[in-house]
């Protein structure tokens, strides 16, 4: 049996629209980043200051927290979604009672087993994204450690050249670590919204949208970022 056979119309539909616009989303925020706009753009700026700053320091302990700090959020969201994936693997096995119980619902869309685990198996997908993401993340990282590391003290530095461009380098590779990171995020978001599938098409439909104006909200029109853009904070 095929997948277009297993789904419904609806399903099709409603399936076809989460992708397109999750899709659409991310790469609506690289051009945004390419453009100077939203709070990737503006965090890696700080980024940049971080490291102008971390080059007048002797002791480079608290940005090394700061970097240790930032990799253990990668690291707990990269194990999550390893037990996020464990769980709904195993759903699969039971997954001939779950469509009884799930089929006793008036208010759910009716579905079969082929059906619910193309579902599972769709949500299994976006957490592997998210793992991998997170993992290089966390990878990412650890190298701007070690590029931070390589940055020489201000009292031996010969080269502010040389320091200024390793700084550089390390920011970048934060910022390109937080980048993967958002991406592993925005998994989360949307993998929730999947959840909702099991209900009813039209409630992923619905939760897709709403996913996209909050995180749309969040990363171009929040406080947050009206607090970076701030009168001394772009200065």
């Amino acid at each position: 049996m095929s997948i277009l056979e297993t789904l419904s119309r609806l399903d099709l539909i409603a399936f076809a629209l989460f992708v397109v616009g999750w899709g659409s989303y991310e790469l609506y925020g690289a051009k945004a980043k390419r453009d100077g706009i939203g709070l990737p753009h503006h965090m890696h700026i700080w980024r940049q200051r971080w490291m102008m700053a971390a080059l007048e320091r002797d002791n480079r302990i608290l940005d090394v927290q700061i970097i240790r700090s930032v990799t253990g959020n990668s690291a707990f969201l990269a194990s999550t979604a390893i037990l996020v994936i464990g769980g709904l693997a195993a759903l699969m096995g039971a997954a001939g009672d779950i469509v009884i119980v799930l089929n006793g619902y008036d208010f759910f869309a009716e579905t079969s087993q082929n059906r619910f685990g193309l579902k599972l198996a769709v949500l299994i997908v976006i957490f592997v994204h998210a793992f991998f993401r997170l993992a290089w993340s966390m990878r990412l990282n650890a190298n701007a450690s070690i590029t931070l590391g390589a940055i020489r003290q201000p009292e031996v530095n010969a080269d502010p050249g040389e320091a200024r461009a390793r700084a550089d380098t390390t920011a970048d590779l934060l910022t390109l670590g937080a980048k993967h990171y958002n991406s592993g995020m925005h998994s989360y978001y949307f993998g929730l919204a999947a959840g909702t599938w099991f209900i009813h098409p039209a409630a992923l439909i619905v939760a897709t949208v709403w996913v996209l104006i909050t995180l749309y909200r969040r990363e171009y029109r929040s406080r947050a970022l009206a607090s970076l853009m701030a009168p001394g904070g772009e200065g």
